[in-house]
């Protein structure tokens, strides 16, 4: 396989503050490739293995979702883990045919924080510095939240099979559920698709966890990897348009030769003039990243309001329908980290929307009555352009919290309904 220049980055890129935390998961699992990295097919080739295993095993998960059809339990209790691997799968397949738009947004994130940390200004510093450690808490707790979900899973999954290892054992457990659902529960292995025991006897117990255990923590390493690399190119996004904000309000601590802003005295309009010019570059490009990004997470976003409500309602009547609270633990775990996952894109979607809805106040901030009539006419425009709302869309489906709560909404709705019809 050639490997394309434009598929490789920078070195300097994954030292990046911002970026280096989030591209280490995507650089194991063999998404990203690095100037001085060696065997970089390999590399490569690490990757694809492991996107192939995935999808293999998510087309087993459909396999057993049409065996188990019409049994609304066992449904449920496969539905979450397909739907969410499906929706994994579709972002990582996106990537390799969009690697090298990928690649060049990274690039662009990674030369805008450069320009931020080389102008040195004190308070542009400090937005930065803020962003990057909300950034921190963020990836800790969302890693935290999805990291136990899938571990309690994988321990639980095995402790089950002890406890209910004897016949006698497993009579008892499959009687209590059988009454309990109408349909009898096996200890099984962590995804029910990979569970080969239609006599009810784990006679490959071992190998099939052992696979299934392959198999989850490769989606514990891109899940989380992926979100965060995504939420993260928007942050940015979101810092930038807070850098611009402060720079426009504050124009007159930008260059040497203003006046005291409550003065009255003129200003050098030259200056000021090349001041704003960069402003408006800079909202420009911002621009035009917001809509590469909004470009290369529609088609994801859009699957996710599809799919999300179904695989937050399996969870829901997964969690009333069991006896067990570990298991009611872990389907908590499971509805907060699904649920996470979709408040990150909306919420910091709606956060860049609302920034960049604040750059004409900020403009109009700025101490504008000393400037001459051209340097007005220039801020004007700006103003004007700056009203032209920059939002993120999924083709029709605004990214806003309003769709969040709806996908809630529907959730919970549908759930109901099942839940009614179950009983």
């Amino acid at each position: 396989m050639e490997l394309k220049e434009e598929w490789i980055l920078p070195d300097e890129v994954f030292k990046n503050p911002l970026l280096e935390r989030t591209l280490l998961g995507l650089r194991y699992y063999g998404l990203l490739l690095y100037d001085s990295q060696s065997h970089k097919k390999l590399h490569c080739f690490r990757g694809t293995v492991f996107t192939v295993s995935m999808v293999l095993f998510n087309c087993t998960q459909y396999v057993d979702l049409w065996q188990v059809w019409g049994h609304v339990s066992d449904m449920t209790a496969n539905a979450a883990t397909t739907l969410l691997f499906t929706t994994t799968i579709f972002r990582i397949i996106f990537f390799y045919f969009h690697r090298a738009r990928f690649n060049n947004i990274i690039q662009v994130a990674h030369v805008g924080i450069q320009r931020i940390i080389k102008d040195d200004w004190k308070d542009e510093q400090q937005i930065l510095s803020g962003n990057l450690r909300y950034l921190k808490r963020l990836t800790v707790v969302f890693w935290s939240c999805a990291l136990i979900t899938a571990n309690t899973m994988c321990v639980y999954a095995l402790v089950q099979f002890f406890i209910y290892d004897s016949p006698q054992d497993n009579d008892v457990h499959e009687q209590l559920e059988s009454n309990r659902t109408g349909t009898p529960i096996h200890p099984m292995p962590i995804l029910r698709s990979w569970y080969p025991a239609p006599d009810g006897k784990d006679n490959h117990f071992l190998e099939i966890y052992l696979i299934q255990l392959y198999i989850m923590y490769v989606g514990q390493l891109i899940v989380p990897s992926w979100h965060m690399f995504m939420v993260t190119l928007m942050i940015y996004g979101r810092t930038e348009f807070c850098v611009l904000n402060h720079r426009l309000s504050c124009l007159e601590r930008y260059h040497k030769t203003a006046p005291e802003k409550d003065s009255n005295e003129h200003v050098d309009n030259a200056e000021r003039r090349r001041i704003i010019i960069d402003c408006i570059k800079r909202q420009s490009s911002l621009v035009a990243y917001i809509r590469e990004l909004e470009q290369l997470t529609r088609a994801a976003v859009l699957l996710d309001f599809v799919v999300f409500s179904v695989l937050l309602c399996a969870l829901l009547f997964e969690a009333s329908m069991t006896t067990s609270l570990v298991q009611v633990f872990i389907d908590i775990c499971y509805i907060t980290t699904m649920t996470a996952i979709l408040f990150l894109y909306y919420w910091h979607a709606n956060e860049i929307h609302v920034c960049a809805d604040q750059l004409s106040m900020s403009a109009y901030k700025s101490d504008w009555y000393r400037y001459d009539r051209g340097t007005n006419r220039m801020l004007q425009i700006f103003i004007l352009y700056s009203n032209r709302p920059v939002k993120m869309q999924a083709f029709f489906i605004s990214m806003s919290l309003d769709t969040f709560l709806a996908i809630l909404r529907a959730s919970y709705s549908y759930f109901t309904i099942l839940k009614q019809l179950t009983d």
